[in-house]
């Protein structure tokens, strides 16, 4: 009798742990959904909202601009007229110049929402849900600006900046079909 009992406090005791583990993962994932829809809701503050701003024809002529302004640069001080930073004081005709970093910086923080989504920080599904056709119009309102910072005239190898942005992208239109 001392046996079944002993038992049946094993299978009570494994139960009453299956449950703990369950309701700790379950309790775990609405927190991942959670945050998810906060860091949506901050993005679409501090950069979705701000980017509406600009236009596809804006945001390439900004990349136009800054691959012509870095060449020019480049040609400055090559010919040693002076620093990069006296080209910027001297040569204002590039005034897009802090258009295009407020820009990598949008840029920047959608990368980094990006790869917690990747990395399973964020939820995924929960993404997909809110902002799968925005994301990807996006992407593609950037790509003039991320093909600039990956084939940078300054460098002679090739660059993969925002490679997140890119495979979220992916990933959301692939679980959306």
């Amino acid at each position: 009798m001392e046996l079944i009992i002993s038992i049946i406090a094993v299978i009570i005791s494994f139960v009453t742990f299956l449950y703990t583990v369950l309701v700790e993962y379950r309790g775990e994932q609405r927190e991942k959904k959670q945050s998810t829809l906060e860091a949506l809701n901050l993005l679409q503050e501090q950069v979705f909202d701000k980017l509406n701003e600009y236009t596809f024809a804006e945001i390439k002529d900004i990349s136009d601009k800054w691959n012509e302004s870095a060449e020019e640069k480049r040609k400055f001080v090559t010919a040693k007229k002076g620093t990069a930073t006296e080209f910027w004081n001297t040569h204002h005709e590039y005034n897009t110049i802090n258009e295009y970093r407020v820009l990598s910086g949008y840029l920047a923080r959608i990368e980094h929402f990006s790869l917690g989504v990747n990395t399973g920080i964020y939820d995924v599904k929960v993404t997909e849900r809110a902002a799968t056709s925005y994301l990807t119009m996006l992407y593609k309102k950037l790509e003039p600006l991320i093909l600039t910072k990956n084939n940078s005239n300054n460098s002679s190898y090739e660059n993969k900046y925002h490679k997140e942005f890119g495979k979220l992208v992916t990933a959301l239109t692939k679980l959306e079909a």
